[in-house]
């Protein structure tokens, strides 16, 4: 098949497009599934000061997941026991949760959710990356922390924008996507409709 037909899926039959190069694919793509795990509790807890338990329960999952993955392969592959350990973290907050005593108001549960999720999902899209990249092993170290950094800098900037939410959001888009309003929000319509 001649590259300049059409249906050829290799770079030199796309015309007009550019060649993505490997590491930048890699290193987006890690950065972005990061983000998509960080993004939203970073910012609630910075509009609520809270993580709502969907976040965490949506983190276990994925954790589950993957660990489910590894000891189902685990006479072929072995999963190291750093990773086995990060990723029964949220189960563990799950068993924490089930076992305190509802009447008392442990709030060290609280903290330990803001850390278990904040702190996982840069682990988290290392970790995935690792395993459903099939270029990310080959990445120079500075590109693959850098997909880490990515995310760490990311939920931070999602935390940002929680906290100063009433800047470009009102109440009323709260309201509107079905959430609560948070403390302290714009009041008006919602900012699409301004």
């Amino acid at each position: 098949m001649d590259s300049a037909e059409p249906g050829d899926p290799s770079p030199r039959g796309r015309r007009g497009l550019p060649e993505i190069h490997s590491v930048l694919r890699a290193t987006a793509t890690a950065a972005a599934g990061g983000t998509l795990v960080i993004w939203w509790p970073a910012f609630t807890l910075g509009a609520y000061n809270d993580i709502f338990f969907d976040d965490v329960l949506a983190l276990w999952a994925v954790a589950t997941a993957v660990l489910l993955s590894g000891l189902v392969l685990h006479r072929r592959i072995a999963v190291p026991r750093s990773s086995v350990i990060a990723l029964l973290l949220p189960s563990i907050w799950i068993v924490l949760g089930m076992a305190a005593p509802r009447s008392k108001g442990f709030h060290y549960l609280h903290y330990l959710e803001v850390v278990i999720t904040i702190l996982s999902a840069p682990y988290l899209t290392w970790l995935l990356s690792k395993i459903l990249l099939p270029d990310y092993h080959e990445l120079p170290s500075a590109q693959r922390f850098g997909a880490v950094g990515i995310t760490a800098v990311m939920g931070i900037l999602a935390f940002l924008l929680g906290q100063f939410n009433y800047l470009f959001l009102t109440c009323a888009d709260f309201d509107v996507s079905g959430n609560n309003t948070p403390p302290g929000c714009a009041q008006g319509p919602p900012f699409r409709l301004r």
